[in-house]
């Protein structure tokens, strides 16, 4: 037991401090379930194999039959990431994304004079576009690549220290786990649980407005702190945002519609699939002639700009499935050593609230993995199979899928995570000059708000 325990403290360790060194966790994440699984006592090859990679297994709760490991992550997250990286990709490539930041930008930062009120109603646009693209169905790593050249554009107009770049790309930290928003996070609360993406909604609602307001106030007050030292913008080795001037851009409302479209398929068919491929063929059927020039030989100008498009969104959703699902692998390991289960007993045995004890373990398990999607999968059947999932059920499961999204949303963005490293990376910053705001913002008020959504339905059940 000992051993095992030291085992996973040390691979966990190995596992964050080389992923902070940027190497690749496609195969970290492997070399990690090894150690794990040879200081647990369990046959290395059938660990990778079976545990890390996955294999079919019975639930014993449910008596379904169901995939493990990285192959399983695959199968709950494949078409919302997949599909929302071709999603993000033409919505950017077609203007739609810069046309709709254009107009609020131009219509509500830019008429102010003074520098501070100017960033600050900067940062509020920011916000304002991650949310409507998280709220729109775009997969947050795809929303950052969407975001980042606005964000440069607007922190060079207006003076916005570079370091500051990364915080400004989240914003929307909260809108992962709200409801009806078509995220991973509900996704898998929803294939798990069998609820809806609307599960609790009041305390859903109240805990993002809660986050976001937080995440607004912590953001601004760093950048007007930093421009006051004196401190502005400087691209250094980041390229240069050309003047969009130059391209003519779809008209707002155009650009709106494809949201718009995913939005409410996704409400009420509650089918992600279905809701960004109809939001991809809005995009390109109203706005094939704004994508940007990068045609191919042999097709029609539109027609090879689209299908560029097409063919670089495939690449970056592929890309972040496998970043996304490598963590689960490791995590499915650790999940089946008779340590980790030892302590899932100690907190089960504890005399807590069924969904604060839900709550902890979602929190622990994402604090080592990284990965929401990840800590979801464990977590969700081993709580569900306690209190839900039994003749005499005495957790509401709307209460744990609303409460269990948000709670993954805070130590998921440790130093290490993708999206630390995503942002920094792009802004061409080191992380301990950016890393300050981002812990307040994605660390700290998520864990305010999965606190209140817990409190709110302990005192009032009735609202799951």
């Amino acid at each position: 037991m000992a051993l095992g325990i030291i085992g996973i403290v040390v691979a966990l360790a190995i596992f964050l401090y080389g992923a902070y060194k940027n190497v690749s966790v496609l195969y970290l994440a492997p070399l990690c379930g090894v150690i794990v699984a040879v200081t647990n006592g369990l046959n290395a090859n059938d660990a990778f194999t079976s545990l890390y990679v996955g294999a079919v297994e019975e639930n014993a709760a449910t008596g379904v039959w169901e995939i493990g490991g990285v192959c399983g992550m695959i199968t709950a997250i494949f078409p919302t990431v997949f599909l929302g990286g071709l999603f993000g990709k033409v919505l950017a490539d077609s203007g739609a994304a810069q046309s709709i930041a254009s107009t609020l930008v131009n219509k509500f930062v830019m008429p102010v004079n003074n520098k501070e009120k100017q960033a600050k109603r900067a940062v509020l646009i920011m916000l304002l576009i991650e949310c409507i693209l998280t709220y729109g169905g775009v997969d947050g790593f795809v929303a950052i690549f969407a975001t980042f050249p606005i964000c440069m554009y607007m922190a060079s107009r207006i003076g916005i220290p570079r370091r500051m770049v990364p915080a400004m790309l989240a914003l929307s930290c909260g809108a992962n786990s709200a409801p009806f928003v078509l995220s991973i996070n509900n996704i898998i609360c929803m294939s798990i649980l069998q609820t809806s993406p609307g599960a609790a909604p009041i305390p859903g609602f109240i805990s993002f407005i809660v986050i976001e307001v937080g995440v607004y106030f912590i953001c601004s007050t760093f950048i007007i702190k930093e421009m006051r030292k004196g401190e502005t913008f400087d691209y250094g080795n980041c390229e240069p945002i050309p003047d969009d001037n130059a391209k003519k851009l779809p008209h707002f409302a155009l650009a709106m519609i494809p949201l718009v479209v995913v939005f409410l398929l996704f409400a009420i068919v509650q089918i992600a699939s279905l809701a960004l491929v109809s939001g991809i063929a809005a995009v390109i059927i109203l706005m094939a002639p704004h994508f940007k020039d990068n045609e191919k030989k042999g097709f029609p100008a539109w027609a090879g700009n689209v299908l560029n498009s097409l063919n670089i969104g495939a690449a970056n959703g592929a890309s972040a499935i496998m970043t996304l699902t490598a963590a689960a692998g490791f995590a499915a390991v650790v999940q089946h050593t008779d340590a980790f289960n030892g302590f899932v007993g100690i907190l089960f045995g504890m005399k807590a609230s069924p969904l604060v004890i839900g709550i902890v373990l979602a929190i622990i398990v994402v604090a080592f993995t990284s990965s929401p999607p990840a800590a979801l999968s464990i977590a969700l059947p081993m709580v569900a199979t306690a209190y839900i999932w039994t003749a005499n059920p005495i957790l509401n499961p709307n209460a744990l899928a609303r409460c269990a999204a948000i709670a993954v949303s805070t130590f998921e963005t440790l130093p290490v995570n993708g999206l630390i490293l995503i942002t920094t990376g792009l802004a061409q910053v080191k992380i301990k000059d950016a890393y300050l705001p981002m812990f307040l913002q994605t660390v700290i008020m998520t864990l305010v708000g999965t606190i209140l959504c817990a409190v709110i339905l302990t005192v009032a059940p009735g609202l799951a």
